[in-house]
């Protein structure tokens, strides 16, 4: 029975967590990606169109921005709300951890989620990994429900989670990897060894009580992923996506598209994520005593980190597949410390060090900028603030009634094709009898343009991509102890910030253009 008193400790933190992830939601400029992802729904708002693709990963997302963008418009608020909403449900989620865990670990978990820096932050970003994370933990705590309570609904509402994770992005194929270590490790019971043969006859038994059951989950699973995959059937080719995305993402495992050290997520995970993975691994380490259930995340999680360090794809964002199997022995791991009050001033302090890295990472520096000399490592790159001024300036142009209002050329393009969504912009270099007031352009062909334009044009180059990778600059793993000890302190990176600038020619004078 859940008290009172705890229900209101629940809805607060909900409250918290949803208000976090709404707060100041638009004021980050566009990611790459997230450009990508609104510019694609978008067009399955107007032209009803979806087909899909592994390199944008798969349906679940555009579906859930376009019934955002249906409901309230299109913007950068709308196009985040989403994530935003599905941040907060993984939350919620956590309470059912409670028969398992016990309240306070499941409160406890609940706070690491809506705390969590990296969660936070890729919560509140147009991207498809909150929904694998919302898949997968559905699916697997509602199969745990069911396994206790043997309700039918429970099952449904799995297979239903399940269907999210696997309509929503490749690595639900990493996922069904890991889950072999994860179900070894539940076999490697302290002081009995690994006692294959009953277990077998367990799991066996198991599946001839439920084959129906699982039969028909099998089935509704298969159902629900081909609607999602061929856009409600409208494009039956892609009702069989297994081999299109395992082949292409294991292609770029193999040529590390975005590659890094072997060790590239340890440090960040280690920077962002100490308040799960130090309370986890003290829990782990008392391996004799844990539970089966307790087993299966300690082996789900130690492969994850083995297998993301194997892969060749290196990029911020995965961290949060790595952490999720930790929130529970986590939530385990602080509530131990909420009954042991010697052990309260050290939890304090990791707690709010824990805190104000989330603020840090979401709210205070989130933007990389060559105007601010501070950088988050979990950032990775970012759309520069200034290249929003300019078009700020494009849409200004476009209200005269000036057509086309600016020309577009090379890397500008995205995020540009977003926040341009509605203005007439000549996508492409501009010519002798088309001269838009604004042109934006590589440098490496500014000289081009510089000459087909005159000297009726100013010229500017404007950030347009801004990264701090301290894996690829000079002497990445040999900061000073000052230098580092600045950095977790100040943000003030050891390194330079790199940056891609675009060219920005104005035409001058008083009158841009001609209405």
């Amino acid at each position: 029975m859940v008290s009172r008193r705890e229900k209101a400790a629940w809805a607060a933190l909900l409250l918290l967590a949803l208000g976090l992830r709404l707060w100041g939601l638009a004021d980050r400029p566009f990611h790459h990606d997230e450009s990508v992802h609104g510019w694609f729904t978008h067009q399955l708002v107007h032209s009803g169109e979806y087909v899909y693709d592994p390199v944008y990963h798969g349906p679940v997302q555009y579906y859930a921005v376009a019934v955002s963008f249906l409901l309230l418009g299109e913007s950068d608020f709308t196009a985040r709300l989403p994530a935003a909403l599905g941040g907060t449900a993984l939350v919620a989620l956590a309470l059912l951890l409670r028969p398992r865990f016990g309240r306070r670990a499941a409160f406890a978990s609940g706070a690491l989620l809506a705390l969590s820096p990296s969660l936070l932050y890729y919560t509140r970003f147009c991207r498809e990994d909150v929904w694998s994370l919302l898949g997968t933990a559905g699916a697997l705590l509602f199969l745990d429900v069911w396994v206790r309570r043997e309700r039918l609904g429970d099952l449904v509402v799995a297979t239903l989670f399940a269907a999210c994770a696997f309509g929503a992005k490749e690595n639900f194929y990493v996922l069904l990897a890991l889950m072999v270590p994860s179900v070894a490790a539940v076999t490697l019971e302290p002081g009995r060894g690994l006692d294959l043969r009953r277990r077998a006859d367990e799991l066996l038994a198991f599946l001839s009580r439920h084959a129906v059951a699982l039969a028909g989950a099998f089935l509704l699973f298969f159902v629900v992923s081909e609607l999602l995959y061929t856009f409600f059937l409208v494009h039956p080719a892609s009702g069989n996506p297994a081999w299109t995305a395992i082949s292409y993402w294991w292609g770029q495992h193999k040529v590390e598209r975005i590659g890094g050290p072997k060790w590239f997520h340890l440090p960040r995970l280690l920077q962002y994520e100490f308040a799960i993975l130090l309370p986890a691994f003290a829990v782990i380490a008392r391996w004799r005593r844990l539970s089966a259930v307790e087993r299966f995340l300690a082996g789900w999680g130690l492969s994850s980190i083995a297998m993301y360090a194997w892969l060749g794809e290196k990029t911020p964002w995965l961290i949060v597949h790595q952490i999720l199997p930790f929130v529970p022995l986590a939530g385990r791991g602080w509530a131990g410390v909420s009954r042991r009050r010697w052990a309260w001033p050290p939890g304090l302090a990791a707690a709010a060090a824990s805190v104000v890295t989330a603020l840090s990472l979401s709210f205070w520096h989130p933007v990389l900028t060559p105007a601010d000399p501070r950088a988050e490592s979990l950032v990775y790159v970012q759309t520069a603030p200034e290249l929003l001024a300019v078009e700020r300036e494009i849409e200004s142009v476009a209200r005269a009634g000036v057509s086309p209002a600016a020309a577009v050329d090379g890397e500008a393009a995205w995020p540009l094709s977003w926040y341009l969504r509605d203005v007439p912009v000549r996508w492409g270099k501009p010519t002798a009898t088309e001269k838009p007031p604004i042109v934006i352009v590589d440098p490496a062909s500014a000289d081009e343009v510089a000459a087909v334009l005159g000297p009726a044009y100013t010229r500017a180059e404007v950030p347009l991509r801004v990264w701090w990778l301290p894996e690829v600059s000079a002497d990445p793993l040999h900061p000073t102890p000052r230098e580092l000890l600045r950095y977790l302190l100040t943000r003030v990176p050891w390194s330079p910030i790199g940056w891609q600038p675009v060219t920005v020619f104005r035409e001058t004078g008083e009158n841009r253009g001609t209405p």
